[in-house]
């Protein structure tokens, strides 16, 4: 059987698992594109659609029988099955893609990073109070040509006029990829009081065994604004788990922040590096990671933008990376 028909037989098995009649009470886009810090290689694009369930307390709906299932068939996870926590699933679809810096050049370019497009389906549980979060999940995806990476760039391109990518004869693939992820925060510290100005400081740590990224993060996160909500991870980026979905809007209607994080990334695995070949893409152990952002939500709307740059994931090229994620979600 090919490459081709692996993928689209695993991914339509995936797909028909998935319990499709959920009602979301979240859903949530998120856009990740380096254009919005004045850059255009390296990691270039990225998408996730998100849902958030209801949780798993409510009496009626079929999102919440789900949630209520995969708790307790999880009690056995650190974190799940407490009797003073929320639960909730997230299910997602993201895509996104690698190119070089010169998309205009049609020849492999060995001095490079090499065109790479990813398309997965995720799932999480969640569960959290006031003063933690927790979730754990698994992921499944494919790299190449059915991850429709060169499609959705040369569309884009056209549209807003931009330099046509060449060069996607060359992307890695065609590969099946998957996984499980995991992660937990904490809050560490809370000044002031509801109505005012609010203070927040947090820990975070991910971790995720895959066999496209293999990698454990930590970090911490400042956060400032009124009326917060009761999630203390205002981190809507596309690239990372949806672990800012959860309690994220506030029973007021109304609220704003602002935050920064700083954190550090250790990869034991890429698929890019492993499978990079000629490319002279070495991927370093150690990432650096600093990111700005603000939150506003106006009754059922919650709108994000965020920046943020890491030290290079190339140790043959010093350049940092930088990139920007608009993310909005809606209460349904």
């Amino acid at each position: 059987m090919s490459h081709r028909c692996e993928c689209t037989l695993l991914l339509f098995f995936f797909i028909s698992v998935l319990p499709t009649s959920l009602k979301a009470e979240v859903v949530n886009l998120s856009w990740d594109n380096d254009l919005l810090t004045g850059t255009d290689r390296g990691y270039t694009n990225g998408v996730r659609v998100s849902y958030l369930t209801g949780t798993a307390d409510e009496n009626d709906g079929k999102s919440a029988r789900f949630v209520r299932t995969l708790r307790d068939g999880l009690r056995f996870l650190p974190g799940i099955g407490a009797s003073d926590s929320e639960h909730a699933a997230t299910l997602s679809l993201r895509q996104f893609m690698v190119t070089p810096e010169d998309i205009t050049v049609e020849n492999p370019q060995f001095d490079d990073i090499p065109y790479a497009g990813h398309l997965s389906l995720s799932g999480t549980l969640w569960s959290w109070d006031a003063d933690t979060i927790t979730g754990f999940g698994a992921h499944i995806g494919v790299i190449g040509p059915e991850s429709g990476a060169e499609s959705v760039q040369k569309w884009v391109h056209k549209a807003t006029g931009s330099d046509k990518p060449q060069g996607w004869g060359n992307q890695l693939g065609t590969d099946v990829v998957g996984g499980i992820q995991g992660a937990h925060g904490r809050k560490l510290l809370q000044l002031g009081q509801g109505g005012n100005i609010e203070q927040r400081v947090s820990v975070i740590g991910t971790a995720l065994l895959s066999s496209f990224r293999t990698s454990a993060k930590t970090g911490l996160v400042w956060q400032l604004g009124r009326h917060l909500p009761i999630n203390f991870v205002p981190d809507y980026a596309g690239t990372s788990s949806t672990i800012a979905l959860p309690g994220s809007f506030k029973d007021s209607g109304s609220s704003w922040s602002v935050y920064v994080g700083l954190g550090v990334e250790y990869v034991g695995y890429s698929y890019i590096d492993d499978n990079a070949g000629a490319y002279r893409f070495d991927e370093g152990p150690l990432i650096g990671q600093l990111g700005l952002g603000a939150t506003g939500q106006w009754d059922h709307l919650l709108a994000s933008v965020t920046l943020r740059a890491t030290t290079s994931e190339n140790e043959r090229h010093k350049d940092n990376f930088s990139f920007g994620t608009l993310s909005v979600s809606w209460a349904l």
